[in-house]
């Protein structure tokens, strides 16, 4: 489902100080510009400069910045899409989407506003009904519980009467963009099975694609640069009370969607599984890994497991005095250890098929592992382990390490993830502007597409060469940028500005660049 060029525009046109007005971020106005907190980078003192002008944005620190809709991509976690449909609805301004009908949309965006209408007028209900003499008992659980009252209101917990979630305490559930869309309801008897209630699955409560708590913890996440996941909702409750604020849990007790992860992935690259010291916790740690391990082993994200006292929970170790629970955050090892730990743990040397199964897994999960360096750590230690010796150890560990090396170079090509194509076409686009002068009324629509942090500085700085210096936009112009940018810039914009490849002059090609850009904006959810 593409946005329509005509959407873009429009929301493009507003200006970038409207928008933080809209927000509520705030700025200070420095003569015809202004500074704010970038969203790029850790940000304590305002970094970030915007051209209202020009409407464009760029920190000078860490070299982030591009236009509003990249602005609110990166300070809200969104996707290009996403973004556009925020501006667009803050501004009054139509979204239109090729082959949709323009009736069909209007239709569905008012059911979807009247039914979120209706979760506002509970979820009030619920609120008022918390503070009402009848649920004195419910009261009492929380501060049985050690929820404090700011804690309560920081959640907006409730309690329902009766209906779906009779008897319970209700939990709001925000979706990755802030939009109440539904509740749990927490059992207060604990004989009462589920011990949590969720809100029916429709077009608004996907329970698959809901992490709790997701946006509330968005500015913590960025500060840690980690984002640390729990099974339960009070799990999350306790640990933001305890001040471990980058706290989430999925919603659903079932393996993550892999478009969940990746969403994630966006807000910070480092996981720390934090879940219960008991079955449940190992099962919910193995669904997990079972899903974000493969792209652990490619090296685009990394997890780490705490490992929790027996039969303890988060809740349990934020009131144990005995647990350093900070140090069992911050030092968990990574979900490799925690995973050879675990299968090594019940190594019988004497059972050959089962010793055979467990090698043949072992050895599967560290070939796997992209980084050589890592994966030969991790070969020396599964050796060890395997063999009764440090000779055969040395031995298997030379053995194994040729035979990885040998299936690496013969290894069959496969396709990009849609990252790593995107990266492509963007430096394709770049290079075709700077060298083939011909095609740039071609490519220039397509240039403010471009999100990598590296082409999209680059594109700032010839969109400024082309107005203040005579529109000379060649590659010793660009060279001469790239002198003194930061050194990682021109590490990968060098090949951009002087091509070891012969550059095609092929319309062809701009076709192709524009499906793909077109193509990546609807997947890169």
């Amino acid at each position: 489902m593409a946005l329509k060029d005509r959407t873009v525009v429009a929301v493009k046109s507003v200006s970038i100080l409207e928008i933080l007005d809209a927000e509520g971020i705030p700025y200070k106005k420095i003569g015809n510009e202004a500074v704010t907190l970038c969203p790029w980078h850790n940000d304590s003192n305002p970094s970030l400069t915007v051209n209202d002008e020009k409407n464009l944005c760029f920190c000078f620190v860490c070299n982030g910045g591009s236009d509003s809709i990249s602005f609110i991509q990166q300070k809200f976690g969104l996707s290009f899409p996403e973004a556009v449909e925020r501006i667009a609805e803050k501004f009054n301004i139509e979204i239109e989407y090729d082959n949709i009908d323009p009736e069909q949309l209007k239709a569905d965006i008012e059911r979807r506003k009247k039914s979120l209408s209706i979760l506002v007028n509970e979820h009030d209900s619920y609120r008022a009904n918390l503070r009402s003499e009848r649920a004195v008992r419910i009261r009492d659980f929380l501060k049985k519980r050690g929820i404090e009252p700011a804690t309560s209101k920081q959640f907006q917990l409730g309690y329902a009467p009766s209906g779906f979630f009779a008897g319970r305490i209700t939990i709001p559930v925000f979706d990755h963009r802030g939009t109440l869309v539904g509740f749990s309801g927490r059992a207060v008897d604990e004989e009462v099975k589920p011990k949590y209630k969720n809100s029916e699955n429709n077009d608004i409560f996907k329970k698959g694609s809901i992490v709790f708590n997701e946006y509330a913890a968005l500015q913590h996440i960025k500060e840690a640069d980690s984002i640390v996941f729990v099974e339960g909702h009070f799990d999350v409750i306790s640990l933001w009370q305890y001040g471990i604020r980058n706290v989430v849990a999925m919603q659903g007790t079932a393996a993550p969607d892999e478009t969940v992860i990746k969403r994630l992935a966006r807000r910070s690259k480092r996981f720390i599984l934090c879940y219960d010291g008991d079955q449940g916790g190992i099962k919910a740690t193995e669904q997990f890994v079972k899903v974000a391990g493969p792209m652990a082993c490619r090296g685009e994200l990394t997890i780490s497991v705490v490992s929790l006292p027996d039969g303890m929970d988060p809740d349990d170790c934020t009131k144990d005095e005995s647990v350093d629970f900070y140090s069992r955050i911050e030092n968990a090892p990574s979900w490799l250890d925690w995973q050879l730990d675990k299968w090594l743990a019940h190594i019988d040397y004497n059972d050959s098929s089962t010793f055979s199964a467990l090698e043949k897994a072992i050895r599967s999960l560290v070939n796997s592992i992209q980084s050589p360096a890592l994966r030969q750590f991790y070969i020396d230690k599964a050796s060890k382990a395997l063999t009764d010796n440090i000779q055969s150890a040395s031995k298997l560990a030379k053995q194994w390490s040729s035979e990885t090396k040998v299936r690496q170079l013969a290894g069959k090509w496969s396709l990009p993830v849609p990252s790593q194509t995107r990266e492509i076409v963007e430096r394709r686009l770049l290079r075709l502007y700077i060298h083939m002068p011909d095609l740039r009324p071609y490519c220039a629509p397509m240039m403010d597409k471009v999100q990598s942090p590296a082409y999209r500085w680059l594109w700032c700085r010839i969109k400024e060469l082309e107005e203040y210096g005579e529109g000379i936009v060649d590659s010793h112009a660009i060279m001469a940028i790239l002198l003194v940018a930061e050194p990682h810039y021109m590490r990968q914009l060098r090949p951009v500005a002087v091509p070891t490849i012969k550059i095609k002059n092929n319309k062809a090609i701009i076709r192709h660049i524009e499906d793909i850009l077109n193509q990546e904006l609807i997947i890169d959810v």
